[in-house]
Formats: structure tokens, C-alpha cells, sequence
């Protein structure tokens, strides 16, 4: 399945793929509680099937390695060597093996990871940086130009665990430790439901007085730092079906 997927993605385009570590039937979210680890043994196989993928469609694919570690406190099963300093010696009722999941389990199974993985990518539970640091300087002693990955997430509350002069240098103090690939999952969603929430409750008391006010922001921003999406229709493309029309008809229409 890892193979096939892999080859769907880059079929499809995709520049990089990454893979987590923990158990597809029971995947969470990266902030979510009950995670369970696969042994890194079944997480790397996986990762070679990817890489295969790649291999075999003969187009070079950004490999990232994801660990949850940090955040987990279950695996699937103890036949790995690499947990066993980790492990509890206490299972769930459904089975599974229960560790003492955190920075150290993390990079254990990112210092496996390392030699398949173009990028390293440790799931946090806060904004730390001196977790980063540590993290990326234990990966960094064995692997000194290995690329890591950051994930600045929503699901963190920012002003509640750093202030504004933290929080503004953040991604640069993240980039001389070597985490250079650094992104905001689900910015997007969080920006668009806002912004569609706020009209919307602005629109239930004042009417198209509160989109003609959203109208105008619009307007502003076009004229001051080229936002291109005032005239939806050329937005998305309408003009380049124009031209085809155009070129069909010779030019009578």
C-alpha cells in the first residue's frame, strides 16, 4: 500500500511525501491523545516501499521522516529492540504495550530514521525551543547536515506559552538550529473560518453593509500590495477560456 500510495503522489505531482510512525488504523491527529507507535522496524520498511516508488518512477522525491514519539504513550507491539528502554512493562486492555513516550523516545526512532529521510520531522507538544535545540542537537551529532522539519501548529496557543518578542523571532531562532523546512499546518482553515465566521455574524445585524466594508479591505489591499483576487473570475482562470474561445471561433464572437 506504502508503494502504491507513494506512486499516486508523485504521479500526481507531488514533490515530497512524508510518513509518520504511528499505526494507520489508529491515527490522531499530532496533538491528539492516544497515538500508537508502530516499531520502527515496520515504520522504516515502509519508508523503503516509498522510496522504492520513487526509485522505480525515476523522479527524485523529498523523503520526510515524521516521529510522533514525543507525544505518545503506546505501541503496538515490544518486538523492538529500540523500545525497550522506553517501555513500562503495563499494556492497555486492547493490547498495547504502554512507554514512557517524550523527547528521548523521539530521538531514538528520529536517529533510525535519519539514514532513509532527507528531513526529520519531530510532532511537539508545545512551542519549545529549547526542546528544539535538544532535538535537533542530538540528531545533528550523528547527522550534521541532516534537514529538519518544524511544525509551528495551530493547535498550540501561542501567547499562552511564549510572549511577542518570542513568538515574532521564533522561526529564525528554529533556523539556526537547522529546522529549515517550517510551515503552519492548517493556516488556511483557520484563516478562511474566521474570516467567513466574522462576516457572517457582521452580516446578520448589518446587512450588505458588512460585505460592501469586506468590499472596500479588498480594494485597499489590491491597490497596496497586489492582491489579485478582487475580479474572481480572472482569478481562476476565466480569461484563459476566453482565449481558447477566441482562437475556436476565429475571432467573431
Amino acid at each position: 500500500n506504502t508503494f502504491e500510495i507513494t506512486k499516486a503522489c508523485i504521479d500526481a505531482g507531488a514533490a515530497a511525501v512524508h510518513l509518520e510512525d504511528q499505526i494507520s488504523s489508529l491515527k490522531k491527529c499530532g496533538h491528539m491523545g492516544g497515538k500508537v507507535l508502530a516499531p520502527a522496524s515496520e515504520y522504516l520498511r515502509k519508508f523503503v516501499a516509498a522510496r522504492l516508488a520513487s526509485d522505480v518512477l525515476g523522479v527524485p522525491t523529498v523523503m520526510v521522516a515524521r516521529t510522533d514519539a514525543q507525544g505518545a504513550r503506546l505501541t503496538r507491539t515490544d518486538i523492538d529492540p529500540l523500545d525497550h528502554p522506553f517501555l513500562t512493562g503495563e499494556r492497555t486492555v486492547e493490547g498495547y504495550f504502554e512507554v514512557k513516550g517524550g523527547l528521548q523516545l523521539a530521538i531514538a526512532r528520529a536517529l533510525a530514521y535519519a539514514p532513509y529521510a532527507d528531513v526529520i520531522w519531530c510532532e511537539t507538544s508545545t512551542p519549545d525551543l529549547g526542546e528544539a535545540r535538544e532535538f535537533a542537537q542530538a540528531i545533528h551529532e550523528k547527522f550534521p547536515n541532516k534537514l529538519l522539519a518544524y511544525n509551528c501548529s495551530p493547535s498550540f496557543n501561542w501567547k499562552l506559552h511564549l510572549d511577542e518578542p518570542t513568538i515574532r523571532s521564533f522561526q529564525d531562532e528554529l533556523g539556526t538550529m537547522g529546522y529549515k523546512f517550517q510551515f503552519v499546518t492548517l493556516a488556511g482553515f483557520h484563516t478562511l473560518n474566521t474570516a467567513m465566521f466574522e462576516l457572517a455574524h457582521a452580516y446578520s445585524t448589518e446587512g450588505m453593509a458588512a460585505y460592501s466594508r469586506l468590499q472596500e479591505h479588498e480594494f485597499a489591499l489590491e491597490l497596496e500590495q497586489g492582491y489579485s483576487a478582487v475580479k474572481h473570475q480572472g482569478f481562476v482562470g476565466a480569461g484563459y477560456f476566453d482565449e481558447i474561445q477566441n482562437v475556436v471561433t476565429g475571432g467573431e464572437t
